[in-house]
Order: C-alpha cells, then sequence, then structure tokens
C-alpha cells in the first residue's frame, strides 16, 4: 500500500509538504507548531453529515480538539458539541454554539460545573452513575430549573483497541451497569424538575469493528424497550462516537467505506425509531487534519543506536509515549538513503519518543519534520511539562 507522504518525483518536498510549503511561510521558523487544513477538515465534517439519518444530530467530540477556528468551522456544517467539563462549555459557547447544542458527558462533573451547564439549558446530560444523577436532580431543584437527561449505559462489549481507550467494559469508570439502570428510574419518574429523554453508549475510541458497535446499539435497544415498558419514553438514542482513522497508510478510501457501513447498520436497527439518534464523532473529523512541525536540533549517534532529538516531544503529541500510538513522520526535504532511527524530544523522560526504530530518509541538523495526522488528541493534551511554551496553531486551505 503506497504511503501518503511519498514524494513527487518533479519536487525535492513530500507530497502533503508541498500545501504546508506554499501556505506557510517556514523560513521564519521558530519553534515547533501544529497546522490544520481548514479544507480537508469540511470534506470530513461534510462527508459525517452526508452519512447521517435525516432524524440524527453529530455532536463533535471537543476535547479531539478544541480550537475556535475548527469549532467555528464545524458549526457552520451542522455539528453540535459533546463537551465533558466547563471549560469545554465555555470554549463552545465563545465560539457561538448555545448550551442547547450540547451534550455534556463525563464521568467527574462537579456541582459548580452543573450549576453552569443548567444555567445555560444544556441539550442534555449524559449521566455516568446514580451518584451524578442524584445530584443533578439536587441541583435542578435548587435552582428551579429542569435539566434533560439521558442515561449512559455500559454496554460490556469488549472492543479490540488500547486498553486506555476502551470505555465500554465493567472495569472501566464510564457509564452505569444494566444492573443498576432500576435503581434510577424511580427518581426519574418522580422528579418533576428532571426530564428523562433516552439513552447513550460510547464503547470507546479509534474502532474498526462495527461488529462490536452493533452488538452494543443491540443491547441499547433492549434497554429501551425494558424501560419503556416501565412507563418511560426513549425520545433519544446516542450511539457515541469512536471511528477509527489509519495512522500508518494511506486508507482513507477504507475510512470512508467504515463511515457508510457503520450508517448503514444504525440505520438499520434505528431507521424505525422515530426520536434522534444522535452521534459523538471526534477523531474520524479532525485527525488527518492537522500536522506537527518541528525541526531538527540534534542527531546523536551512540554505540547502540541514532537518536534524532527534535524541539518537540511528548509535552506536544503525548499519544505515542502514551499509547504508544503510531504517526507517520517525514523530512519536509527529500534526501537519498534511509537509516535506521529513534525520533525523540526535548524532555527529561525516557518515555518521551515520538518513533522507534524508524527508518526515514536522511536528516540534517536544523531540517524540518512533519509529525501527520495530529488533528486530533495532539494540541489538546499538550502540556508545559518542563517549562517549554505551547505550540502554536495555524491554519491554511488546500486544494482537497
Amino acid at each position: 500500500m503506497k504511503s501518503r507522504w511519498s514524494y513527487n518525483s518533479n519536487s525535492d518536498l513530500c507530497w502533503q509538504a508541498r500545501p504546508l510549503s506554499e501556505h506557510l511561510d517556514l523560513s521564519h521558523y521558530q519553534s515547533a507548531f501544529y497546522a490544520y487544513d481548514l479544507s480537508y477538515l469540511k470534506t470530513r465534517a461534510n462527508a459525517f453529515m452526508a452519512n447521517a439519518p435525516e432524524n440524527s444530530k453529530s455532536f463533535y467530540a471537543l476535547k479531539a480538539n478544541s480550537h475556535p477556528e475548527i469549532l467555528k468551522t464545524l458549526k457552520i456544517s451542522g455539528f453540535g458539541l459533546d463537551v465533558v467539563s466547563r471549560g469545554e462549555i465555555e470554549k463552545g459557547l465563545e465560539a457561538g454554539f448555545l448550551g442547547q447544542e450540547m451534550i455534556y458527558s463525563g464521568v467527574g462533573k462537579t456541582r459548580n460545573e452543573i450549576e453552569f451547564a443548567i444555567k445555560n439549558k444544556i441539550h442534555q446530560f449524559n449521566v455516568e452513575s446514580l451518584p451524578e444523577l442524584e445530584r443533578i436532580s439536587e441541583l435542578a431543584k435548587k435552582m428551579k430549573i429542569s435539566a434533560s437527561i439521558v442515561l449512559r449505559v455500559n454496554p460490556e462489549v469488549e472492543v479490540d483497541t488500547h486498553p486506555y481507550i476502551a470505555t465500554g467494559l465493567r472495569e472501566n469508570k464510564f457509564g452505569i451497569e444494566v444492573r443498576d439502570l432500576q435503581a434510577a428510574l424511580p427518581l426519574l419518574k418522580n422528579a418533576p424538575h428532571l426530564q428523562f429523554k433516552g439513552l447513550s453508549m460510547h464503547i470507546g475510541s479509534q474502532l474498526f469493528d462495527l461488529k462490536a458497535i452493533e452488538d452494543s446499539i443491540l443491547k441499547l435497544i433492549q434497554i429501551k424497550k425494558d424501560i419503556e415498558d416501565q412507563g418511560l419514553q426513549v425520545e433519544r438514542m446516542d450511539v457515541g462516537g469512536g471511528l477509527g482513522i489509519h495512522y500508518e497508510q494511506d486508507l482513507e478510501d477504507e475510512e470512508h467505506k467504515m463511515l457508510e457501513n457503520y450508517m448503514a447498520l444504525v440505520q438499520k436497527h434505528l431507521g424505525n425509531f422515530s426520536g434522534e439518534i444522535q452521534f459523538e464523532p471526534g477523531r474520524w473529523i479532525v485527525g488527518h487534519a492537522g500536522f506537527l512541525i518541528s525541526q531538527v536540533q540534534y542527531l546523536k549517534k551512540n554505540s547502540h543506536k541514532v537518536f534524532v532529538i527534535l524541539d518537540s516531544g511528548m509535552n506536544h503529541l503525548i499519544r505515542p509515549s502514551l499509547y504508544q500510538a503510531y504517526h507517520e513522520i517525514f523530512p519536509m526535504k527529500k534526501r537519498g538513503g534511509s537509516e535506521l532511527v529513534d525520533v525523540v524530544g526535548p524532555i527529561c523522560e525516557s518515555s518521551d519518543i515520538l518513533a522507534a526504530n524508524r527508518n526515514l530518509t536522511e536528516l540534517r541538523q536544523d531540517d524540518l519534520v512533519v509529525i501527520a495526522d495530529a488533528g486530533a488528541y495532539g494540541f489538546s493534551m499538550a502540556s508545559q511539562y518542563n517549562s517549554h511554551e505551547l505550540p502554536v496553531e495555524v491554519f491554511f486551505e488546500s486544494k482537497v
């Protein structure tokens, strides 16, 4: 399979480096920065919306990338927001979203955050536990404002992904176990300040196994039937997000096909549902749209290996260190030959490795490199560890 980052025979720049160099003045490089392709972002967003059922709403998972420019672009495309903190609600409001365009997930909602969400008339709380439901009930009653409630169910379905981003098993902190749902129903029936709206699920991130998603949807449908048999009406079915993208090679056609198949199975099982079907995409929308540009500071060779030391590392992109995640790395300038190297950052941790045992074409000190597919969970997870500055974020529009 051909890499999406292959060189063009008529240029000494990698394929994706050409639009970067055309739209960004790299001659004044000072420090590592993120670059986002808004044209590509719009294409992915529009593809997702075009495939979604008519009676659905899509809420972008803001945690993937919360830059205001990205949020404004997705608002134009028709997205709402999936938020997990007061800070994310505030970012959404600042970008022009209304509270009614946000769903509020997350296991640790504080009193302050819940009050803020109720005040801003959040579209719904995706409730993750019985104590959380009791807290929302208490605060909504005190504020004399109704709160819309969706119960996030833990479907107990195993998925093939990194254990840190699997969220649908009983050993995970997310969601309410099916056996505990009965305890929530009396409160939902008898509290006039709580408006039960529906059910939610989210089984993990970076998912390619549609069978696991389908199994979870089927469980959610059965729970819907059981709850409605007990007198509560389900008006919303949130099937979550988590569709994966390919980081190691160019399989975007397969990603679009997977999206079509995903929407087809949702339609198959929820086609007769007259309420609101909800999606929470994140990585699938923004992952490929972002790049981290860094500069080679040193080439260090010892008796064991070669280290390419950059001015960016786990402080700017923690995924390789945290999840052993793969990101394609390529030099901006083409040279001959190849060498097996470790690409590392400046942070005083041995885990500060962006790529281990990677074959790269010849690199020299001060060369720029591009770390690809860094649009999701890149800057949003960045830190100032070792008191390094956060990377700047810039935008360009390529011809997609």
